[in-house]
């Protein structure tokens, strides 16, 4: 039984090889266009810099590209770049060109910056006429620099010109030796002076040499239309060799060839490129049909990786000729998306959403079998019978027909052959139900029942060791069912939405799959895996902390034992085992593949000749372990370090190879670092300004980081590329430093000194004349306020003598006015006597004569003047014209009122008053009256106050 397993096993291997080596699988190729590189569409010549980078001669100029930056690098002449040749050494690297009556090279300044030195001017005295430089040759230690009608040759210090009859069409350097095919004439030896025939062109019906390779012990010599030849050189022999695509060669126009390897490689002018072994059997054809960008190739360049670099008559090509990826997408054929593969019967069979087909080196073809025109599920193979799920339901593949299976009447979605209770079967998910296989007498496998009490739309199945079938929801979760003995009815479901008892969707897809005989699940988020002691499903650690973030993965397939492919939204995975942990390999981002599969149906076929197979969309695509040559290995380096003056914005190139000094104004930095890797892998450069950074930085998409406005201080920055599984491939360094400010510096220091002393000096006398003049102020203000206490005291006294000469005047006053109303009061006594008397003497009551004499005694003692009259004048003159204002104001007054307010001025009690009136108090009380009326006080206003206040 061992024996027939590893011969069936060994049988397949052999069959599948068979088939696998008639697939028409082509290498990987990334075509460039004007939207990548903007620069002109015709591009003439390819060559490599030390440093990786390449070069390209293009219409408008010379490229370089470092596997993510494009750059055109601009000749006097603003032309086309014909010719590229590198002279790398020790101390230099020169990129020397050929272009329209121009030709020099480009040199590497201190800062990186490529800087163009034109030869022209070293032949003054020729004249050009429509030289343009097709090639650059070294020979002999001098440059030819070959045009269709003249050669320049260059010593390094001095150009000399040979204009060869018949003129040069192709250089061939061999070895030290160079041989040349002459325009319209033969094939020739060079030796730096004369040309020498070797064969004559009737050898190849008067057709161009257009390559010399070499070929085991001989040369090769590569023709345009007729063929090729090995040429023995030591035998002077030249033998056709005829291979199986001689007559396409011939056909295509072959104008490039190189040698990659093993292979050689041809280009051609009207059907891309050809590869052929040693043996000259065709490896691959490359055309607009299957992935060249442009049928016309100018010229080929094998860079230091072994890949091939095609320049294009419409933009570039690379081909990865020494990936271990190679795919088969058929033009003729819109196969759609494949969901599975198949090797069966020297026969590739691919089931895609569009039907199944199949392809054989007879076919030449890939044809899709009758009866299969529908969305196909699944192809596989169980003891040479194959089995077809479709949207229909399942079916036997057999002799290119199809057999429906009766019973798998729904979608059918996966099948597994595993042991339950036991016995082996075929356990079938489909869109509604679980269908059982099982083998008949004859050992062939035939439907036997659907599940019973189990019905949903289940997608994927895995069996673990204890007979559990887990059932992989398209979308809710997972089933864990246990059937009866008879394998009819599940017995036990278990349904897990989720995981994670913090997610409350109950629509969350949950992905099965096997791992190293254990059951694994991911839902997006973790891995888990079941306990099969505890019962219970837990998380699974090991693979959550060796590969976090891969918890997307749907698919996980085993190459062996200790080599695993995971399959991702959008790359596949290679990871190995070992030592107890999980470390990534390799990685197949979509990206890179022509025609990437859908998001969450991508698959994968492992092949029994050391190959994996991928799904893709319009083909599939292939990954041989054997393939793959070891790669130069690449160090990372700092292209360029600029910054700019932010006054005028005008940009500057540092030296990475010197520690760099920079001004404080031009703190603004830019650092583009320079990896050169064509084969679009994941990578990313980090970044870490020592000094500055507190963590790695991701650099941009051109893999450039900035820094802004950066403080004075030393500085070193510290840059890293990671692949894909974060492994460090290379570290660069560099150091500089940010001058302080010139207001940081000695002498700026030493002006703050001056400046300060200055302006202490200042401050201090400024202070000591504060104070002297806050000592004066004080005094000042002591003495104001000494002068102020003096004047106040002066005013008191003032105020108190006039208070006291008023009290006096006051006093004096009612004194006078007491005399004066007495001697009123008296002359109008004397005065009503007077008249009295002269009454009674008229009366008769006395006579005359005494009567008389009592008038005269009288008439003596009246005054002379009016005491009334006096008394007014002198009582204006104390109270500032009183009865004269008064009577002014108020015409109604008469003497008695005057004399009445006169007395209430000087503040007289109404007694008092009738006393000096000699009048009783009421009267003088209605005397008040009268004059409240007369002068129109109210009841409220006092008579006094207003006599005493009026003006």
């Amino acid at each position: 039984m061992f024996c027939t397993a590893i011969f069936t096993v060994i049988f397949m291997a052999s069959a599948m090889s068979s088939v696998v080596q008639n697939i028409p699988f082509i290498p990987p190729v990334y075509n460039y266009t004007t939207d990548h590189y903007n620069a002109g569409n015709q591009n003439w010549a390819i060559a490599q810099g030390s440093n990786g980078v390449i070069y390209f001669g293009n219409d408008n100029g010379m490229l370089s590209y470092d596997g993510v930056n494009w750059k055109l690098h601009n000749l006097p002449n603003n032309l086309s770049v014909k010719s590229i040749y590198i002279d790398s050494r020790d101390n230099y690297e020169r990129i020397y060109v050929g272009s329209f009556e121009e030709f020099g090279y480009f040199e590497s300044s201190e800062t990186n910056q490529l800087i163009y030195h034109s030869l022209k001017h070293n032949i003054e005295e020729h004249q050009f006429h429509n030289d343009e430089i097709w090639g650059i040759y070294p020979f002999d230690g001098k440059l030819y620099f070959q045009s269709f009608s003249t050669i320049f040759i260059y010593d390094g210090k001095e150009v000399g010109i040979r204009k060869p009859y018949p003129a040069v069409l192709y250089f061939f350097p061999a070895g030290e030796k160079m041989f040349a095919q002459l325009i319209g004439n033969d094939f020739c030896l060079f030796d730096g002076e004369h040309f020498y025939p070797v064969f004559t062109r009737d050898r190849w019906n008067n057709d161009n040499v257009v390559a010399l390779l070499p070929y085991e012990e001989d040369w090769l010599l590569v023709t345009s239309k007729n063929g090729l030849y090995r040429f023995s050189e030591e035998e002077h022999t030249l033998t056709p060799w005829n291979i199986s695509i001689g007559q396409e060669l011939k056909q295509a126009i072959v104008n490039r060839a190189i040698v990659s390897g093993d292979s050689y490689i041809f280009g051609t002018l009207n059907s891309g490129i050809f590869a052929i072994d040693k043996d000259g059997e065709k490896i691959w054809h490359i055309d607009r049909n299957n992935g060249l960008n442009n049928n016309t190739v100018l010229a080929l360049f094998k860079d230091r990786d072994h890949t091939v670099w095609a320049a294009l008559d419409n933009g570039i090509s690379n081909i990865r000729t020494h990936s271990p990826l190679s795919f088969f997408e058929p033009a003729d054929s819109q196969i759609g998306l494949v969901e599975d593969i198949l090797f069966h019967d020297n026969r590739l069979y691919l089931a895609t959403n569009q039907g199944v087909y199949s392809y054989s080196d007879t076919d030449g073809a890939l044809f899709r079998i009758p009866g299969f025109d529908i969305q196909s599920w699944f192809i596989k193979s169980f003891d040479n019978q194959v089995f077809v799920g479709h949207n229909l339901g399942t079916s036997f593949l057999k002799d290119f027909r199809e057999i429906r299976i009766q019973g798998a009447h729904t979608g059918g979605m996966d099948i597994k052959q595993a042991t339950i209770n036991g016995r082996g079967i075929l356990l079938e998910s489909s869109y509604t139900s679980l269908f059982v296989y099982k083998q008949d007498s004859s050992g062939n496998w035939a439907f036997s029942h659907a599940v019973e009490d189990f019905s949903d739309l289940i997608k994927n199945l895995e069996i673990d060791h204890a007979g559990n079938i887990w059932a992989g929801h398209m979308y809710k979760g997972v089933y864990r069912l246990k059937l009866d003995e008879d394998l009819r009815k599940a017995v036990e479901i278990e349904n897990y939405l989720s995981f994670d008892s913090t997610q409350v969707s109950t629509y969350r897809p949950i992905k099965v799959m096997k791992l190293r005989g254990r059951i694994v699940f991911a839902d997006g988020d973790r891995f888990f895996t079941y306990d099969d002691i505890g019962h219970k499903i837990i998380p699974f650690d090991l693979l959550n902390n060796d590969l976090p973030g891969f918890a997307d993965t749907h698919r996980i397939i085993p190459v062996n034992d200790n080599l695993f492919w995971f399959i991702r939204h959008k790359e596949y995975v290679l990871v190995e085992y070992s030592g107890n942990k999980y470390a990534i390999k390799d990685r197949i981002p979509y990206s890179i593949l022509n025609n990437p599969p859908n998001a969450g149906r991508a698959n994968l076929l492992v092949g029994g000749d050391n190959n994996s197979y991928f799904c893709m969309n319009g083909g599939i695509g292939k990954y041989s372990f054997s393939e793959g040559q070891s790669e130069v290995k690449t160090d990372l380096q700092i292209a360029s370090i600029t910054f700019h003056n932010r006054n005028n914005d005008q940009i500057f190139y540092l030296d990475p190879t010197k520690k760099g000094m920079i001004a404080y104004q031009n703190n603004n930095i830019t650092f583009r670092f320079l990896y050169p890797e064509f084969s679009k892998k994941i990578f990313q450069v980090e970044s870490y300004l020592q000094g500055y950074d507190n963590r790695w930085i991701n650099t941009d998409a051109n893999r450039s980081a900035s820094y802004h406005n950066l403080p004075a201080g030393d500085y070193t920055l510290y840059g890293h590329i990671k692949d894909s599984s974060g492994k460090v491939l290379s570290v660069v360094s560099y150091s500089f430093r940010i001058k302080n400010p010139w207001y940081k510096t000695w002498w700026a220091y030493l002006l703050y000194f001056l400046i300060i002393g200055s302006l202490a000096g200042f401050l201090v006398k400024k202070h000591i004349q504060r104070i002297v003049r806050k000592k004066h102020k004080l005094f000042e203000e002591q003495e104001n306020r000494r002068l102020a206490q003096i004047e106040r005291q002066e005013k008191v006294i003032t105020t108190l003598q006039n208070e006291k000469l008023e009290a006096e005047l006051t006093y004096k006053g009612k004194e006078l006015a007491s005399a004066a109303m007495m001697l009123i009061n008296h002359s109008e006594f004397l005065k009503s006597l007077r008249e009295s008397i002269q009454v009674l003497i008229l009366a008769g009551k006395i006579n005359r004569s005494e009567g008389h004499e009592l008038l005269t005694m009288i008439g003596k003692n009246l005054p002379e003047e009016d005491e009334w009259s006096l008394f007014q004048s002198n009582f204006d003159l104390i109270h500032k014209n009183f009865f004269r204002k008064l009577k002014e104001r108020y015409p109604l007054l008469t003497p008695t009122d005057l004399k009445l307010c006169a007395l209430l001025r000087l503040n007289y009690s109404s007694k008092e008053i009738a006393e000096m009136l000699n009048i009783s108090t009421r009267g003088v009380e209605a005397a008040r009256y009268r004059l409240r009326k007369k002068l129109h006080l109210s009841e409220a206003d006092n008579l006094v106050d207003f006599m005493i206040k009026f003006q």
